[in-house]
């Protein structure tokens, strides 16, 4: 049916800046409604496709189509609106996908699908895929080797050879989209269907602050500015991602940033 009482929620802060500097070529979006406030993270390409790329194609059709949401839906039914959105994008032998979460303002959960950072009260849910993790360390490890053999900073940040080395795993990886049985499985909204298992729900107390980041925040902290903060010194200390937590990719020449990134807090 339609939506009972709307309780009111305050938006205290929002942010969303492209890793490039160019806000067409960002792969993050969000999207604030009466009754719902949400972030979406479009899958970073792998291919070098033209703009508009696949990750931003579904951000931006996620924001689009849960703006026009005006009907209550449980968690599950939430989800399979995201995914309708994204299906009628793959084409071309492009795949869309993305990751969200969801404040849905009148039942007071947030509801999640992938590696968004979910903030309640200042304690944080920051999940991290296993596939990247592993990705992540075994470039860390090839471009560690390069510099302990004397290759510079700004060479390898150019060239990234662990990045050559590691595109064939992060683009099989789609083989463990929404699939809970696997060590690798990891949830994304892609068009298809995420196994009511990897849906998370958080209920969120009466008074609260809510955050949720895009993992372009590495460590996000309960206020925009600490989580930029700490996300300059740590670029500043680690441009290239060797970690700890070791990236996928680093800061490319020019770039502002390793990811794109959105910061989303509010009172409920």
């Amino acid at each position: 049916g339609r939506f009972g009482e709307v309780k009111t929620f305050e938006i205290l802060e929002l942010r969303s800046v492209a890793k490039s500097g160019d806000p067409d070529l960002n792969e993050d979006s969000y999207v604030v409604t009466d009754r719902a406030a949400a972030v979406f993270d479009g899958a970073t390409d792998k291919n070098d496709s033209p703009p508009p790329t696949p990750g931003r194609l579904a951000a931006v059709a996620l924001a689009e189509r849960l703006a026009e949401i005006s009907e209550d839906r449980h968690p599950e039914a939430l989800v399979k609106e995201l995914h309708a959105a994204v299906a009628p994008l793959a084409t071309g032998g492009r795949e869309p996908t993305a990751v969200a979460a969801v404040v849905h303002v009148p039942s007071r959960q947030v509801i999640r699908v992938g590696d968004v950072a979910v903030g309640i009260n200042g304690a944080f849910d920051i999940p991290r895929k296993r596939i990247d993790e592993i990705a992540g360390a075994a470039r860390a490890a090839l471009l560690g080797a390069r510099l302990s053999a004397g290759a510079s900073v700004e060479y390898l940040l150019e060239a990234d050879p662990g990045r050559e080395m590691i595109l064939p795993l992060l683009r099989e990886a789609r083989q463990w989209r929404n699939r809970p049985d696997s060590p690798y499985g990891f949830a994304a909204v892609d068009g298809a269907e995420t196994p009511t298992a990897m849906i998370d729900v958080f209920d969120v107390p009466p008074r609260s602050e809510v955050v949720l980041a895009t993992d372009g925040y590495p460590s996000p902290q309960p206020t925009l500015a600490e989580s930029e903060r700490f996300l300059a010194e740590s670029i500043s200390r680690d441009p290239l991602r060797l970690g700890p937590p070791a990236g996928t990719k680093g800061v490319r020449p020019g770039h502002l940033s390793f990811d794109d990134r959105t910061y989303l807090r509010i009172r409920l």
